[in-house]
């Protein structure tokens, strides 16, 4: 692009802030004054007559702020830190423009607390909504993946293995029983030969001294020190796995949030402690996961110390090549048995964003991505074959006990919450209210042929005929589903719809009704 088409284009953009930006912003920030006017302590009996041409007249320097400040700019030109600095200048300048006229027209008697109450409100309503819209463009795309092992030839040991000599014996014995006592040793004998020269025992948080290690050299590698202190996780499961033959065992420790909780809770004296928890729940969980804060967290803490899921950790196994094969809980800590089946994928994955993207199948059998909240610990997608092995199925077809779904996530799944982002579906028209649930790949191949081409004639939707009919399993909930798509072919969708609607509702309100 020539300097002077990229001079025109720059111009362009500073001189065309984004229209729908503004509106929102105009109608967000109403709903705010009249809002705050409500509850606000005024003297005057109607202070919203009183106050509203002033508003008007300070938005309308508020927006002017924002144009000339580049507020109103594409997001996806800028990252979220520029968006928030912009804004906060934007807050700040229009605040002191407020102030100003408060000081002019003294005579007036307007509220100085009313507008910092209003400013400071504007201001958190945008963080809010700048956040919200940074996780619909950063939601990634999750499967329920079982990813094909690469095709890798099993290496022969070059290395002899024998016995270690006594005195190494007592060191590694040692050190053992300082790390997790008596248990931890038996425990490894039961899991790999822990005295044979095959085996390799590190205390490290650096990938660099795994990548020290001869390819082959090892059929064992156990790490003493917890996961949660490494800094790139996935890296060094990594490195340990190109150092290991298939087959090699790696055994690892982590403190799960729950084990981290009572720690915490129990080495401190009463009332203390939860003060103490709830500081820790709030730095080290609440702060990674939100867009405002994330960047200044891993500032802080360079990422270690961290709060680590069971399910995140064997998530992650299961991605840099293992399979879990033995687990044993050890003086507050979590010991993990994983067996390289093959190479670790090389792609890294963003697995905190808080909105995620489904791939499912809409009307005419086209893939559209459907949005949901985040209800499962990070890495889950991982471990569709872990959980299928170790629970077992509900009679709806899901999992009875499932590890990989948060405690929060429950909550939201019961109440439907977790589907509230799918209101962007509807309102790009690939989604209607009522009608058939999106499904994965997965579970549209388990519908007879007949019933998924009957599907596709139709627009999925928010609220499912399921929740009309409870239906208890695989083959009620599809005669549920030809009933209702039967219904709006012979008696027309609208009509359908409407009473499938109503129908709902009432199990939800009476018979309490609820997502599994």
């Amino acid at each position: 692009m020539s300097k002077g088409k990229k001079a025109q284009k720059e111009v362009h953009g500073f001189s065309n802030p984004i229209l729908t930006y503004i509106v929102i912003n105009l109608a967000v920030n109403s709903a705010i004054f009249y809002f705050v006017v409500d509850v606000f302590p005024f003297v005057n009996d109607n202070p919203a007559k009183k106050y509203a041409w002033p508003f008007y007249f300070y938005q309308l320097m508020w927006i002017l702020f924002g144009i000339s400040l580049k507020k109103y700019l594409s997001f996806r030109e800028r990252t979220i830190g520029t968006v928030v600095i912009q804004c906060i200048k934007t807050d700040f300048f229009a605040l002191l423009f407020g102030i100003g006229l408060l000081i002019l027209f003294a005579d007036f008697n307007y509220s100085i607390g009313f507008l910092l109450a209003l400013s400071g409100s504007f201001l958190v309503s945008e963080l809010m909504l700048i956040s919200l819209f940074y996780s619909f463009g950063e939601a990634q795309l999750v499967e329920a993946m079982v990813v094909p092992s690469e095709t890798i030839s099993t290496p022969i040991n070059e290395y002899a293995e024998h016995p270690l000599n006594a005195e190494t014996v007592s060191t590694l014995e040692k050190l053992i029983h300082e790390a997790g006592g008596p248990r931890l040793l038996e425990f490894l004998r039961i899991s790999i030969h822990p005295f044979v020269s095959s085996t390799l025992f590190v205390n490290t948080t650096s990938r660099f001294n795994i990548e020290k290690v001869n390819v082959n050299r090892y059929t064992s590698i156990v790490n003493l020190k917890v996961t949660n202190e490494i800094r790139e996780i996935n890296t060094f499961f990594a490195a340990v796995n190109d150092k290991l033959p298939i087959g090699g065992v790696f055994i690892s420790c982590f403190e799960t949030k729950s084990q981290r909780k009572k720690r915490i809770l129990g080495s401190h004296p009463y009332l203390s402690n939860y003060v103490l928890y709830g500081i820790d729940y709030i730095f080290r969980r609440i702060m990674p996961k939100l867009n405002l804060t994330r960047e200044f967290y891993f500032w802080i803490t360079n990422g270690t110390n961290r709060v680590l899921s069971k399910a995140e950790v064997l998530g992650r196994l299961y991605y840099s090549g293992f399979e879990v094969i033995g687990q044993r809980k050890i003086h507050g800590l979590s010991y993990v048995v994983a067996r390289k089946i093959k190479a670790p994928i090389r792609t890294e994955i963003a697995n905190y964003s808080s909105i995620i993207k489904l791939r499912r199948f809409g009307k005419n059998g086209k893939i559209i991505k459907v949005y949901k909240l985040r209800t499962m610990h990070p890495y889950s997608e991982y471990l569709q074959d872990y959980i299928y092995k170790h629970h077992n199925l509900h009679k709806s077809g899901k999992f009875k006990t499932d590890i990989r779904i948060t405690t929060v996530g429950r909550f939201l799944r019961r109440n439907w919450l977790d589907e509230l982002p799918m209101i962007v579906n509807f309102l790009k028209r690939e989604m209607k209210l009522v009608g058939v649930r999106p499904l994965s790949e997965q579970y549209f191949r388990l519908y007879s042929p007949e019933l998924q081409q009957q599907r596709i004639r139709h627009r999925p939707g928010l609220l499912p005929p399921y929740y009309a009919d409870m239906p208890t399993d695989l083959e009620e909930i599809q005669a549920s589903e030809r009933r209702y798509l039967d219904a709006c072919e012979k008696q027309g969708t609208f009509i359908t719809d409407v009473r499938y609607f109503f129908k709902i509702m009432y199990h939800i309100v009476f018979h309490r009704a609820h997502s599994r």
